[in-house]
């Protein structure tokens, strides 16, 4: 990386063993143009990094933030997550489509999308929670994705004491926090929400 605007096209470049000429035809561009991004003298945008992303075979975050860590998740919807804590792993049935993320611990991570407004304060009805299947910690209002003793998931804020409980994050006051039985597990933890997947 170099130039006043690093980024990973270089590398990326020898990955797919493409040169800039081959680079330029196939992102319908000039030579001189995949030269001054190589060289950083321009900046990789967003729309350069998906334009050129696909014949490189790379996503476009990795051309504009080379050190990132990235890593595919599947998206799988509530019914899929109610089953999790009974099957064995995720099914290839179950996943809608994959997600990419970024900048997050190493674990087991599922995408959910969430349904209905009992955590509205930080995940709306339709956005996404990415759900760690490998950090079952109990920690004092972290959020995690529950299985309850019916089966089912449910997206709650975990609240430590006797009994622990699960509290909604609600701007509607009806929903209710629910007391911990002894048949409630934690599917995950939760580490992001996402509002919009395109």
């Amino acid at each position: 990386m170099k130039g006043k605007y690093p980024n990973g096209l270089e590398a990326a470049m020898e990955r797919a063993k493409l040169s800039s000429v081959k680079l330029a035809e196939l992102a319908g561009t000039s030579r001189q143009q995949i030269n001054k991004l190589v060289s950083g003298e321009r900046e990789m945008t967003a729309i350069w990094a998906e334009r050129l992303a696909p014949p490189l075979k790379t996503s476009p975050e990795k051309l504009v933030f080379p050190g990132l860590r990235t890593f595919r998740a599947p998206l799988l919807s509530w019914v899929s997550a109610g089953r999790l804590f009974h099957q064995e792993g995720v099914k290839k049935s179950d996943v809608r489509k994959y997600v990419h993320l970024a900048d997050l611990p190493r674990g087991d991570w599922i995408v959910l999308e969430v349904q209905g407004d009992s955590m509205d304060r930080i995940a709306p009805d339709g956005s996404f929670i990415c759900v760690n299947l490998a950090d079952h910690r109990t920690i004092n209002d972290k959020f995690y994705v529950f299985a309850t003793p019916e089966g089912e998931a449910t997206f709650k804020r975990f609240r430590s004491g006797t009994p622990p409980r699960l509290q909604p994050f609600s701007t509607n006051p009806d929903h209710e926090t629910i007391m911990m039985a002894g048949e409630t597990h934690i599917v995950g933890r939760v580490g992001r929400v996402i509002n919009d997947l395109i």
